[in-house]
């Protein structure tokens, strides 16, 4: 019996010297830089159940392949050599139970995340979008794993690269985490609605917007966004609902007006449109598209009235110029809105054309060739923005002089706003 019990204990003894041998076979690799033959040498270890019961075997082995990691060449040989190094320094952390080793392990873990992240920018610059995820993930991972913190910016480096990837499902996942942390919110929501709604899923993305404004219920980006899909698919009857409730939560909120107006206009309710649009305005003064679509209300009435005086017999000429002059009444009233709105946004081509519409159909001639200058782009900042240094300079100044020369011929604050943006440009240059 003795014999026996000896021989065991001899095999038993033999077997963690060779793996005490490996381990100390990888260490020496490891220091003489031969990384790859080190890995090789620490997975043996690793057969011995002894030898994954030391700190040192695991702290060792993440110091191999987060080394094998920092070489691009060994890496592309051991493309899971930073999940290794996470894994074998965490398993350290856990067996150095006195705390001995844990500045090497931290300082280790941190070269982890931090190379994590790293390569995954490569690898999304280089167009590899999965790999590049995988990695930004396993940054997180280790922040999360060893710190107990979320790495936001992996996080969202992570969805973005799934999205470009067109792996849905763990783009908008990656996106949650972001919005978790209110980490680029709420605009993260927008575009976790956006991957629902191209993936066919617009009630799941209405969901989603949902549950995002009730978190940030002023959001003008949420609450378009919510009302496009109800608009694009001419839902325009629960778009109506959706905004009477938000309405009476916040009645406040000019936001919410201005799309209750623009969906009753959608409608034909021009009353219940002026209304929500002219609210709009009350709350917010320089709403630019609360000005254009009231003015656009009133333009397209005034539209509809001559195409009614043109219906009438010719004989019947005081009904005709009755028409008529209810038309010039709507043309009337929509052109101060058109002009506040084209005021807050001199460069506005769209508003400079209702207002030059206007102008023409009510006779203020001198009006239709200010409207025709800025349509033919004389006063646009965005054309000299093309250009370069003293050209781009030259171009602001000489657009700022011509929009003087007609301020002064017509004195409307519109002229002089575009005098003043375009000096400053001027100045700005020299």
């Amino acid at each position: 019996m003795k014999k026996t019990i000896t021989a065991l204990m001899l095999v038993m003894l033999a077997g963690t010297s060779f793996a005490q041998k490996n381990v100390v076979s990888a260490y020496n690799l490891m220091k003489d830089g031969e990384f790859l033959n080190a890995s090789e040498f620490i997975e043996k270890a690793l057969d011995n159940p002894k030898a994954t019961e030391k700190e040192k075997t695991w702290r060792y082995r993440g110091q191999i392949y987060l080394s094998i990691a920092l070489d691009s060449a060994l890496f592309a040989q051991k493309p899971n050599a930073l999940a290794l190094a996470k894994e074998s320094y965490l398993k350290a952390r856990e067996l150095d139970g006195k705390g001995s080793y844990e500045r090497e392990i931290t300082l280790g873990l941190n070269n982890v995340r931090d190379h994590s992240l790293n390569t995954g920018v490569v690898e999304y610059n280089a167009g590899n979008y999965e790999k590049a995820a995988s990695r930004f993930a396993l940054s997180n991972e280790v922040a999360q794993e060893a710190f107990d913190s979320t790495f936001t910016l992996a996080i969202y480096n992570a969805a973005l690269a799934y999205e470009k990837a067109g792996n849905i499902d763990q783009a908008i996942n990656f996106y949650e985490k972001c919005a978790e942390v209110n980490y680029q919110v709420p605009g993260v929501y927008i575009l976790i609605a956006n991957l629902l709604k191209n993936a066919g899923r617009e009630e799941d993305a209405l969901t989603a917007l949902r549950d995002a404004r009730e978190k940030f219920p002023r959001d003008r980006g949420l609450i378009l966004e919510e009302l496009n899909i109800y608009l694009v698919n001419k839902e325009y009857d629960r778009a109506k609902d959706n905004l009477e409730l938000a309405v009476e939560a916040d009645p406040n909120n000019e936001v919410l007006h201005f799309s209750r107006g623009a969906v009753l206009d959608e409608l034909g309710d021009d009353e219940g449109a002026e209304k929500s649009y002219l609210r709009a305005i009350e709350l917010k003064p320089d709403y630019v598209d609360a000005l254009y679509n009231l003015g656009a209300l009133y333009f397209n009435t005034g539209a509809e009235k001559v195409n009614e005086a043109n219906e009438i017999p010719p004989n019947k000429t005081k009904e005709y110029e009755a028409a008529m002059a209810k038309a010039k009444d709507y043309f009337a009233k929509a052109q101060p809105y058109f002009e506040s709105a084209l005021e807050l946004s001199p460069d506005d081509q769209a508003i400079a054309q209702s207002l030059k519409n206007i102008y023409a159909r009510t006779g203020q001639d001198e009006k239709v060739l200010l409207m025709s200058r800025i349509l033919k782009g004389e006063f646009l900042i965005q054309e000299c923005e093309s250009l370069v240094e003293a050209a781009k300079t030259d171009c602001y100044c000489e657009k700022a002089d011509k929009a003087k020369d007609v301020y002064l011929e017509t004195g409307n604050a519109t002229d002089l706003k575009h005098h003043q943006r375009l000096l400053e440009k001027c100045m700005e240059g020299k």
